[in-house]
C-alpha cells in the first residue's frame, strides 16, 4: 500500500532590536542673588525730670522777693486787722469804766503777760512739684530686599532612534515522497 508522507517546516524569522537611547543632560543655570539687610533706625529721646521747688523754699523762708513782698504784704493786713480788732475791744472796755472793776488794770496785765505758743513743726510742709518732661521712642524700618538674576541654559538633548530588523531564520518547506511498495496484485 502506497502511502504519501508529507512533511512540511514552518518558517521561521530571526528579529535583532536595538532600542532607541534619549540622553538629556541640563546644565545649572547661572543664578545671581543680591541681599540688601533691611535697616533699623531707632531714635529715643530720655526723659526729663523737672523740680519745681518753689513752695517748699516758700515754706523754708526762701522765697522769690515778689512772693515774698506779697506774703509779707498779706501778713501786715492780717496784724493790722488782728491789732484794729484788740483796740476796738479794749476801747469798748474802757467805755464802761463806769460799771464798776478795774478795766484799765486787767488790760495791762493782758497785755505785759502775753505768753506765746511755741509749736515745733517739720519743714518744708508743701511737697515738691515732680513733672517728667520729654522722652520718647521712635523707630522706622527700611525693608531690604533680594535680587535675583536667573540666566537658564538650554538642555543638550541626544536622541540615538532604535532599529528592529527582521530576518528569515529558517525557510519554510514542504517535503513529499511516497513511501511504501507499489506492488500489482492483479498480474
Amino acid at each position: 500500500m502506497l502511502q504519501l508522507r508529507i512533511t512540511h517546516y514552518f518558517g521561521r524569522i530571526g528579529i535583532n532590536h536595538v532600542p532607541s537611547q534619549l540622553e538629556i543632560s541640563c546644565p545649572m543655570a547661572d543664578m545671581k542673588i543680591q541681599q540688601e539687610l533691611g535697616q533699623l533706625e531707632i531714635k529715643r529721646e530720655p526723659p526729663a525730670v523737672k523740680l519745681d521747688l518753689k513752695e517748699a523754699f516758700g515754706d523754708l523762708g526762701m522765697k522769690r522777693p515778689d512772693l515774698l513782698a506779697e506774703a509779707a504784704k498779706w501778713e501786715a493786713v492780717q496784724r493790722f486787722h488782728r491789732g484794729l480788732d484788740r483796740v476796738v475791744a479794749e476801747g469798748d472796755r474802757l467805755s464802761r469804766i463806769e460799771l464798776g472793776g478795774h478795766p484799765l488794770i486787767d488790760i495791762v496785765r493782758e497785755n505785759v503777760n502775753q505768753q506765746r505758743e511755741l509749736n515745733i513743726t517739720a519743714a518744708p510742709k508743701a511737697r515738691p512739684r515732680v513733672e517728667v518732661v520729654g522722652g520718647g521712642f521712635s523707630y522706622q524700618y527700611h525693608p531690604g530686599g533680594v535680587h535675583i538674576d536667573v540666566e537658564p541654559q538650554s538642555p543638550e538633548i541626544r536622541y540615538y532612534p532604535g532599529k528592529v530588523e527582521i530576518y528569515l531564520l529558517q525557510e519554510p518547506g514542504v517535503d513529499m515522497e511516497v513511501v511504501g511498495v507499489n506492488i500489482d496484485g492483479w498480474a
